[in-house]
């Protein structure tokens, strides 16, 4: 292979980013922003509500995509007080945070499974294991991969969706892709997978395919899953914190060079 996947994988989403740059307001997330990202962007939304009031809150809330930044932008648009805001924000922290992990730990038993090659069946079984009430039926899964790997077959399949893997999709369409991506293993092998890298917007999942075409096994692969899952979720929460705690100085009425205090104490 003339380029080991893992650049190519950073190669793709660094030019995502920056292709994105111009939409950030509209549709950014915050998981993958850097943190100066997301105290420039409160700090825009403070010197804008200086120089045109509160009005544009509500605009800008509507076409903000980013669920933690939308609410957290309600909170900052309502009569709560500062302590409320604080308060009501931490709750919708902690509900993304749990939904951010519990998809990270089934696109980590999806790639675990391509790393042993394990029947699609028993991924999914270990995936409906992770709640208490399975989401989706198990018919349900295989009848949807089916056909989606008989449309890739007759050349006519939506790439961009059925093999798009991303936190931010609903749980029972993830759960879908995340078994064609198991049944594809099986049928072509794992090093075959490299041409769907470009569909997957999660770069969490397409690491860990990633370091399974490099041939890495299975023990190296769960530690450093693992391992970025915890550096991913440590870091989107600070920038949660970030957010919230701005979020309520600006409510308080703090001047735009104390938010940048505020901020900097997220920086080394």
């Amino acid at each position: 292979m003339p380029e080991n996947l893992s650049d190519k994988v950073k190669s793709f989403f660094l030019a995502k980013s920056s292709k994105d740059n111009s939409r950030l307001s509209s549709d950014f997330d915050l998981l993958e922003m850097p943190v100066e990202a997301v105290l420039a962007y409160w700090l825009s939304i403070k010197k804008v509500i200086q120089n045109k009031g509160h009005d544009f809150l509500r605009e800008e809330r509507e076409n903000t995509s980013e669920p933690f930044v939308r609410h957290v932008l309600g909170l900052l648009q309502s009569s709560l007080t500062p302590e409320m805001v604080e308060k009501f924000g931490l709750i919708k922290k902690q509900a993304i945070i749990r939904d951010l992990q519990r998809k990270f730990i089934l696109m980590s038993i999806s790639i675990l499974g391509m790393s042993t090659s394990e029947n699609p069946q028993k991924v999914l079984i270990r995936i409906i294991s992770k709640f208490p009430i399975s989401p989706i039926y198990e018919k349900q899964v295989f009848d949807a991969a089916a056909t989606v790997l008989k449309k890739m077959d007759e050349g006519s399949l939506n790439r961009d969706k059925f093999l798009n893997i991303d936190h931010r999709m609903k749980i029972e369409s993830l759960i879908i892709n995340l078994i064609i991506y198991n049944m594809l293993a099986r049928r072509q092998g794992n090093r075959e997978l490299g041409e769907f890298i470009s569909h997957i917007r999660s770069f969490y999942f397409a690491e860990g395919l990633s370091l399974i075409i490099d041939g890495f096994d299975y023990d190296f692969i769960k530690h450093r899953m693992n391992l970025q899952k915890k550096e991913i979720l440590d870091l989107t929460e600070s920038k949660m914190d970030m957010s919230l705690y701005l979020c309520s100085g600006i409510k308080s009425g703090l001047s735009y060079d104390d938010l940048q205090l505020m901020g900097s104490s997220y920086f080394l």
